[in-house]
């Protein structure tokens, strides 16, 4: 999929024409000036129009039929606006209340990109951003995860995956003195548990997988859900959105990675900030290169950008265990080490020490356990250089094939197999 480059124009200034016609371009648009609510519709599409400048910064969707559904028109309002959206960038504002207009709606689905699936709180409906990239970078600050499919019916790690959510949303709300005091948030933060969250995580993953299976028949997913709240006078409002696109292939060999870029704070929680914080380094990122490594200044090697990483040094494996996002894939290699006998050193490694490495590894959603044959860094004289471990090391090869072989079985079924709800029918 092509990203497309480019800072967004800003959206929502003016009033909007009453005879403009929706299309997905003017669906989008809205969609990214102001925040929506949706409700079913007979035969139309409820637009409202601006009778001043939209303000909001809220980055929101509009919702759309259940993937099992007919299609059918959609009734999209603009609600007033929240008496918090000045006090915390996390309660974005929404745009005042808006006269009604309507629209033709059928062309929407027809105009709907069939390579991605996009679900607002488990309704699939048009994607609203110009690039997938854009869903984590320009939409609502919140808690985010990443999953693949198994077999396009399970999820690798699936409950791992739930604990993450309230993990990264707890850390969030602790890190910030005034939602965590916050009676707005009151009834958010009670029903922030694992039992309340898995069955609408499992039902918003579900909702997309099953319409992406359609379009898309035989093709792993790669899925990811972020989770926004905002206060409200009944104890917060939740959301959970969550994007579906094609997995890809792994990536072959030979695998580059960069050393640059300094360790984040707060890397045990999945906050979406980090996807905009990280944006700098990966543009600058060469193109050649697969990851890019944080190190601090004493040298020390946390995490990639999106990855785990890993050096295998006098046959012992090493990884931070500090510092660093738990990621699912690093939680099934330390369990299988453990049971194999494998000698795990919980520091990070050091690059200084790089040239007595035997090999090195990083681990993802989308990688799963990925070899790596050159590390480019800069020594501490100013030099950029390149450390080559090829061929690769039997314990880093070893460790990949076992990781290979074991995904499918630490995977939870989102979806039922076709036929199975016909024949139970």
């Amino acid at each position: 999929q092509t990203e497309k480059g480019g800072e967004r124009e800003e959206e929502g200034a003016g009033e909007v024409p009453l005879t403009m016609q929706l299309g997905l371009k003017v669906l989008r648009r809205i969609a990214l000036g102001g925040r929506t609510s949706v409700r079913g519709s007979k035969d139309h599409l409820k637009i409202p129009h601006a009778a001043s400048t939209v303000t909001s910064v809220e980055r929101s969707i509009l919702a759309a039929p259940r993937a099992t559904s007919p299609a059918r028109a959609w009734s999209v309002v603009f609600p007033g606006d929240s008496s918090r959206a000045s006090r915390s960038f996390r309660a974005f504002s929404s745009s005042a209340a808006l006269p009604e207009a309507s629209y033709n709606s059928d062309d929407i689905e027809e105009n709907m990109d069939r390579s991605l699936v996009f679900v607002h709180n488990g309704i699939c409906g048009p994607f609203p951003y110009e690039s997938t990239q854009d869903f984590l970078l320009m939409g609502k600050r919140g808690a985010y995860t990443t999953a693949r499919s198994v077999d396009t019916t399970a999820v690798f790690e699936f409950e791992a995956h739930v604990e993450r959510l309230v993990k990264t949303a707890t850390l969030m709300l602790e890190s910030d003195e005034d939602d965590a005091s916050d009676a707005g948030l009151a009834k958010f933060r009670e029903g922030l548990s694992y039992d309340v969250l898995r069955p609408l995580v499992e039902d918003s993953m579900a909702a997309g997988m099953c319409r992406f299976r359609e379009a898309n028949p035989g093709q792993e997913m790669k899925v990811t859900l972020l989770m926004t709240w905002e206060p409200t006078s009944e104890g917060g409002k939740r959301d959970i959105f969550t994007l579906v696109v094609p997995l890809g292939d792994r990536p072959t060999q030979p695998v580059k990675v960069q050393v640059n870029g300094k360790p984040r704070k707060n890397a045990m929680a999945k906050d979406s900030e980090w996807t905009r914080q990280r944006r700098a380094l990966e543009l600058q990122k060469p193109k050649d290169c697969n990851e890019v490594v944080l190190c601090d200044d004493s040298g020390l090697l946390f995490e990639g950008l999106q990855t785990n990483f890993y050096a295998v040094k006098g046959g012992r494996l090493q990884t931070a265990g500090e510092g660093v996002l738990e990621g699912t894939v690093r939680k099934l290699l330390l369990e299988e080490c453990e049971r194999e006998g494998v000698e795990v050193d919980l520091s990070p490694p050091s690059l200084e020490e790089i040239d007595e490495w035997q090999g090195c590894f990083i681990s993802s959603t989308s990688r799963l356990l990925l070899p790596v044959s050159r590390v480019v860094y800069t020594s501490k004289d100013g030099e950029q250089r390149v450390r080559s471990f090829e061929p690769l090391d039997p314990l880093v090869t070893g460790l990949e094939g076992m990781i290979l072989e074991r995904y499918r079985q630490e995977s939870t079924r989102v979806v039922e197999e076709e036929g199975t709800e016909e024949a139970r029918a």
